[in-house]
C-alpha cells in the first residue's frame, strides 16, 4: 500500500508542477496548510479521502489520476453570478444554468446556449486577432495563440465597456480583484 500511495503522490506532484503551481499555491486552493500538503506530497502523511478528492479537483485529475480537460465557467456581472456554463472535455457539448432571468444583466438571453454562441462570447472578451501588437501581448501572457479558452483564464474577460467577467468555477475572486480601473 505504501508503494501505491507514493506512486499516487508522485503523479500529483508531477501534475502540480506541470500546471506551474507551488506547494503553497495548491495548499491554499485546497484550504490546507502548506506544511501538511508538503508532508502528503513527500509521503510522510496520508491525506483523508476528502482532502485527496479536493487535491484532484484542483489539479483537474480524475480518480485514475489522469488529467481531465473540463471547464466550468462562472459568468459574472460584478459580483453577481448570472450563469454557470459547463463545457465537455472535447468542447463538443455545453450545458448552462442561468442564475438570473433574462435582461440587461444576463448575457445569454433565451432558452439556448450553443457552442458557437459561447465561443463568440469568450472571443469578444479577448484581444482582436488583427491587432498589430497581438504577438507581443501573447508573448507577455506566455501564450502562442489567441485561444479564448486559455486567454479567459488569464484575463477573466474583463474589459472597459461593461461589468461582465468570467471566472473558473474553483476561483475565489471578486469584481474588485479583476475590474479594470
Amino acid at each position: 500500500m505504501e508503494q501505491a500511495y507514493k506512486r499516487i503522490m508522485a503523479n500529483i506532484r508531477s501534475r502540480r508542477k506541470e500546471l506551474g503551481l507551488t506547494q503553497t499555491q495548491l495548499a491554499d486552493k485546497c484550504g490546507i496548510k502548506q506544511s501538511n500538503y508538503s508532508r502528503m506530497e513527500s509521503g510522510k502523511q496520508m491525506p483523508s479521502l476528502e482532502t485527496l478528492m479536493t487535491i484532484l479537483y484542483q489539479l483537474h485529475m480524475d480518480m485514475d489520476f489522469v488529467p481531465v480537460d473540463y471547464y466550468v465557467y462562472d459568468v459574472m456581472n460584478k459580483d453577481e453570478l448570472v450563469c454557470v456554463v459547463e463545457l465537455s472535455k472535447d468542447r463538443k457539448k455545453i450545458r448552462f444554468d442561468k442564475k438570473i432571468p433574462d435582461g440587461l444583466s444576463q448575457p445569454f438571453c433565451g432558452e439556448k446556449l450553443d457552442l458557437e454562441r459561447f465561443y463568440s462570447f469568450l472571443k469578444s472578451r479577448c484581444y482582436e486577432d488583427g491587432r498589430a501588437d497581438l504577438k507581443e501581448i501573447l508573448k507577455q501572457a506566455h501564450m502562442t495563440s489567441n485561444n479564448p479558452y486559455e486567454f479567459i483564464k488569464l484575463s477573466h474577460g474583463v474589459n472597459y465597456s461593461d461589468t461582465f467577467w468570467i471566472k473558473m468555477h474553483d476561483e475565489n475572486l471578486s469584481w474588485e480583484d479583476v475590474r479594470v480601473i
